[in-house]
Formats: C-alpha cells, structure tokens, sequence
C-alpha cells in the first residue's frame, strides 16, 4: 500500500482513538485526565502529518506543508512517512530530496515506494551508480513489478553494460510474458549492438502480438532499413500509415528514412505532411524549413517541390509574418518580386500597426525594381509611422538623387537624416552622401567640406577617402592628398577592384604610369574584367604608356560592355591621328 494512503489510515485510527467527552472542570487533574492529555500529545505527529498532506494536495501549499512535515520529524524522527512526504515535495531538486528519501528508505527498507522515489531522483540526480544499487534491490522487493525491469534495465545500458539489460530484459519475457513496453527496449537494445537478426525477431514478435499498433510497424520499419532491406521498410512504413495516417512518430521516422536513403521527392512528400501536422509546433516547422532549403543545390533541384511546402505553409498561416517573409524569399530566388512585394506590402499594417521589417522590404524591392514613384510613396509612408528614422530619410534622399536626379530635395533628406542620428558611423556615412551629393551637383568645393566632415566623424570610412581621392584626382587637384587618402582606403579594404582603380587613377595622373598599370591589373583581377570603366581606365594606362595595340583592345572590351560610344571613338581616334 503506498504511504501516502497508509498514512490516511494510521491518522484516522489516531484520531478516533483520541477522541474523548469533554472533562469536567476540576481544581485538580484527575489521574484519568492525564492520561488522556498523554495520548493526545501521542497522537500529535499523525495529525501534523495528515494536516501537511491536506495543505500540498489541497491548499498547494508546499512551505506549509514542509514546516508541518519538519514539525512531526521533531516529535519523532523515526516517522517515515514524513521524511517521504518532504523528499517528494522537493523531487524537482533531486540533490535536495534525496537526503530525505534515503532516511524513508533506512526507516523502512521494504516499502517499495520509498525505494522507486529514490530511484527516480538518484537517475535526476545522474547518480546512476547508486541507482543501479536501488534498482537492484527493488528487483528482489519487487519482482512482479515491469516497470523496475523496465528502469534497471534502462540504467544497464545508460552505463555501458547493454548486454546485462539484454539479459534482464529475456527475464522479465519468461516471467510476464511479451509486454509492449519491454520489447520495445529490447529491441532498441539490441539494434544499439547491431544484433538486427534477433531485433527483428523481436519486433516481428511484437507486431503479431500487437497488430494494431502503427509504433510496431515503425520499429520493424526501423530494423529494415538498418538492414539495408528498403523495400520491406516502405512496406512496413506504408502499413503502419494505414493503421494511422496522421502519427506524427511514423511521419518522422519516415521522413528520416527517406532522407537516409536519398528518395528526396518521398522526403519532400513526407516533410509537407509534417509542416501541415497540428502536433508540431510553427517555430519547429520554420526550423525543419530552413534546414530543408540550406543547400542551393538542393534548393534549384527540387524548387517546385519545395514551392509545394512555402505555400501549403503560406496558406496554413496567412497571417504570420515569418512565414510570409520565407514565401516572399522563396518568390524572390524564383525571380518573381512583384508577387512577393505584393506579400510585403500586405504586411505593412498588422492589427493596426506599422511592421517596420516590410516598409524595409518593400523599399528594397521598389529600389532594385527601378520604382521612383513607389519608393517615394512608401518612404513618405513609412516616415509617418518612423519619423525619427534616419534609414528613411537616406532611403528617400537616394531615390531623389540616383532617380529623379533632385540633388537639392535629396539634400534635405540627407539634412534630415543627420538630425536624427546618433551614432558617429552613420553620421560619418551620411555626410559622404552628401558629398556624393554635391560632386553631382557640380560642387566640389562643398563637396569636399563634407568629405572632411565625414572623416573626423569617423577616421576608418573607407568609401569616403576613396571618393574624394577619386574626384581630387578627376579635377587633378592636390594630387598628394588624394595619393594618400587612396592608400588609406584600400589599407582599410585590401583586394577592393573600385578602391585600386582610384589608386591606380591617382598615380595616372602623377604620371607614374608603371605603378598605376599594376594596380590596375591587379583590380581588373578581382574584378574578373565586368566594370567597363575599369577598362577605360587600363587602355587610358597602356595609351599613355605607348601601349597603343592593347589600349585599344580595351577600350572596345569597355564599349562592348556599355561604356559611351562617343568617348571610345574619340580614344580610338587619338590614336589614328596623334
């Protein structure tokens, strides 16, 4: 009988037994008085026993219910019961109840319950050593009891001794008989050492005792594929979808099946039934998504397929913003960004407010779509909702500038955004846009006052001692400077084919001809020969050189690429007529 049932019994009796008619009043105690005040202080320990019991089931108070327990222990540190009661109180805290379940069990070494809570909490505790020693000796208390096989065989295997728990559990088949929860392990056992043949004799053991159990399919599939016998593991899995179409432990067991094997469209066909199942939780499903789609091989192979599982994921949650950002990714790698801007932009507003993720979005997509219009109604939108943005602001200004050519209105923006900015790196970037800015506006000399302006906001921008080096050179203007703000930026970002071109262009116009074709050659490496003005720069290089053969050849490579005609044609012709 558990304790905790005994106890109820031992309280009772306690308490019936010290219930008396009141006495009467008396100058002196009587000797039969006495006796009777005894027995009720006898009787103390079983009632705070009874009254911690009822305070942890009841009230849930567990401090209550420890100081109670404690309160009994010292009226009488013999009573197991209580030293049970507060290790169970405590089973969360293994280190803590264990001391308390040990003195139960040296109180009273033949409950079985007492044993079993020891146990558990000295394999919570990775005590497992002392727990084999429990175990051992609840197998000789409790020989009719699966579940002590079932732990002692668990703790053999956890301590390398997998044979034993082997051994253990044949045992327990000759003294019960078959029983689902044993074979089970067994058979597990028994794969972990590669004994297939007798695993499946096992398994197979199981599904004729058990049937209608898909899990004994799933186990027999299992061994079959250890085996290297695929078509009978398909078999096995089919069967057991049969018994069960939506077990999720089938589904995933086949899904790694079939990924083993490498039946990538059964993988994907499986992995959809997974993403669709109400058991799994959305944060695993986004997980196993990824997971599916990290490998662009895999990905361009089976792109349809994978197509087939974002937007079953898509329609099962409308309305979650991460699953809409995975569609919207995958839209994009297909080339379709009018669909996935159309997802972002119905994203823009959730439950009344602003999702500052999809304003970025849609403005990314608007840009690389060429979208002037639309760039600037969606950043005038988002500068609603953000109005201390300073992104927004650069966003704006760069769409007024790089598309509609408004320097001045992009200006403002760019003012705007400095306003706003608090950190000395942007600071520092959005006065080289400003620079930029200006050069473009055909104004050098305020174009440089902010280049220098970015550079005491921060000493390490590379792209800002890049620029003005290069339109210092374009003017031919303090040459000196410009050679040593190049040297700077490509010290800052070596192997850069944009920053070594500048440098290249600045000793062109020292008339260091040399170096200027070395550099040169090593940007036109990096660059792989794509960036037509890069060309123009070389043939410029060998031209001056003498080199007029291969400046000529890259002067057309660059018009081949798009560079302007009429500035190849008047290099072509330098040469013709010196």
């Amino acid at each position: 009988m558990k304790p905790r049932l005994w106890g109820y019994i031992v309280v009772t009796v306690g308490v019936l037994a010290s219930c008396s008619f009141p006495a009467r009043k008396s100058v002196s105690q009587s000797p039969l008085k006495a006796a009777s005040e005894s027995f009720r202080g006898a009787a103390t320990v079983p009632l705070l026993y009874t009254e911690g019991i009822k305070s942890g089931l009841m009230g849930a108070d567990t401090a209550l219910s420890a100081s109670l327990f404690r309160k009994a222990l010292a009226l009488d540190s013999t009573h197991a019961p209580s030293w049970y009661e507060l290790a169970m109180l405590y089973r969360d805290q293994p280190e803590k109840a264990i001391p308390y379940c040990r003195k139960a069990c040296l109180l009273d070494s033949t409950n079985v319950w007492y044993g079993s809570l020891l146990g558990q909490l000295m394999i919570g505790a990775k005590e497992y050593d002392s727990a084999l020693k429990v175990y051992n000796a609840l197998l000789k208390l409790s020989s009719d009891n699966p579940e002590v096989y079932f732990r002692l065989a668990a703790l053999y295997e956890m301590q390398g001794q997998p044979f034993q728990a082997i051994a253990l559990l044949d045992s327990a088949e000759t003294r019960f008989g078959m029983l689902e929860q044993l074979s089970g392990l067994k058979r597990q056992l028994l794969m972990n050492v590669k004994l297939y043949d007798k695993a499946l004799k096992e398994t197979n053991s199981l599904v004729a005792n058990f049937p209608y159990d898909e899990t004994n399919y799933v186990a027999l599939a299992e061994i079959y594929a250890h085996m290297g016998k695929d078509s009978l593991a398909r078999n096995a899995y089919q069967t057991a979808l049969e018994l069960n179409p939506n077990s999720l432990p089938t589904l995933i067991s086949m899904n790694e099946f079939f990924k083993n094997i490498g039946d990538n469209p059964a993988f994907l066909a499986s992995a959809k039934k997974l993403l669709l199942s109400d058991e799994i939780p959305l944060e695993t499903k986004i997980l196993f998504y990824k997971e599916i789609t990290s490998s662009r091989d895999f990905y361009r192979d089976f792109f349809f397929q994978i197509n087939d599982l974002i937007s079953s994921l898509a329609i099962k949650y409308p309305d979650d913003y991460r699953i809409t950002e995975l569609y919207a990714s995958h839209l994009i790698a297909g080339g379709n960004l009018e669909e996935a801007l159309k997802l972002y932009k119905n994203h823009l507003i959730v439950q009344g407010k602003p999702n500052r993720d999809a304003f970025n979005e849609v403005l990314n997509i608007e840009a690389y779509l060429k979208h002037p219009d639309s760039l600037a109604k969606y950043s005038a939108l988002a500068l609603k909702y953000y109005p201390s943005d300073p992104q927004l602001y650069i966003r704006k200004g760069s769409v007024l500038a790089f598309f509609m050519k408004d320097y001045k209105a992009a200006e403002d923006e760019y003012l705007q955004a400095l306003k706003y900015t608090r950190e000395d790196t942007l600071r520092s970037s959005i006065y080289g846009m400003l620079g930029d800015n200006r050069q473009n506006m055909g104004d050098s000399r305020n174009s440089f006052k902010y280049y220098q302006k970015a550079l005491r906001s921060d000493t390490t921008n590379a792209v800002v001692y890049n620029n003005y080096a290069y339109y210092l050179s374009v003017l031919g203007e303090q040459l000196d400077l410009a050679e040593e703000m190049a040297v700077k930026a490509n010290r800052l970002d070596p192997g850069n084919a944009t920053y070594l071109d500048t440098q290249a262009w600045v000793y062109f116009k020292q008339g260091r001809y040399e170096e200027a074709k070395t550099i040169m050659q090593q940007a036109l490496g990096l660059d792989g020969n794509s960036s037509e003005e890069l060309m123009v720069h070389y043939g410029d290089i060998l031209n001056a050189l003498g080199d007029h053969f291969m400046a000529a050849f890259y002067w057309k490579k660059a018009q081949e690429k798009g560079y302007d005609e009429q500035e190849i044609e008047k290099r072509l012709k330098s040469i013709e007529n010196p």
